[in-house]
């Protein structure tokens, strides 16, 4: 299998800050998802077991209307070290369900996101893989590795401007 997907991002922000908006249900729904979608619904139970369960639609101004449910299930939570979770698409009751756009997109990725405290900042570390995939599905996730990252570059922007908001509140 090739290498896993990865990515990092400096945070401009404590540990126990960059924690809350990852775990916060409220601190959630202001940031989660890539630019130009936003959340207009966030459960979050994080603890081994939970799941955290959210629907992303797009701007209102937008000319069609989009909805895209996920989910992720928590396999472990280390606070402020590290959240080990099994993320997929899902309906509005939080079962798993394929890509509206690409059937052959996996159905199940784990990921691994670790918090390393660095002085005022954090730094966040992504990594994620397909399990249970099919060759075919397996081959396609990998094609996408760029498009992933620009996707998550837009969510830590998003992430970014929330924190700078909230610190200076």
């Amino acid at each position: 299998m090739p290498e896993p997907f990865r990515i990092s991002h400096v945070v401009k922000a404590p540990i126990g800050v960059v924690w809350n908006a990852w775990t916060r249900e409220e601190e959630l729904l202001q940031w989660w998802g890539p630019a130009g979608l936003e959340m207009s619904y966030c459960a979050a139970d994080v603890k081994p077991g939970g799941k955290f369960h959210y629907l992303m639609t797009n701007e209102p101004d937008a000319n069609e209307t989009f909805e895209m449910w996920g989910a992720f299930d928590y396999l472990e939570v280390e606070p402020q070290q590290r959240i080990v979770f099994v993320n997929y698409f899902s309906d509005e009751n939080g079962g798993k369900t394929r890509h509206s756009m690409n059937p052959d997109w996996p159905l199940e990725v784990k990921s691994i996101l670790t918090f390393v405290e660095d002085g005022d900042q954090t730094l966040l570390h992504l990594e994620g893989a397909p399990i249970n995939a099919a060759p075919h599905e397996e081959e396609l996730y990998f094609q996408n590795l760029e498009s992933m990252r620009i996707g998550f570059g837009g969510t830590f922007a998003q992430l970014d401007e929330h924190l700078a908001n909230a610190l200076e509140n």
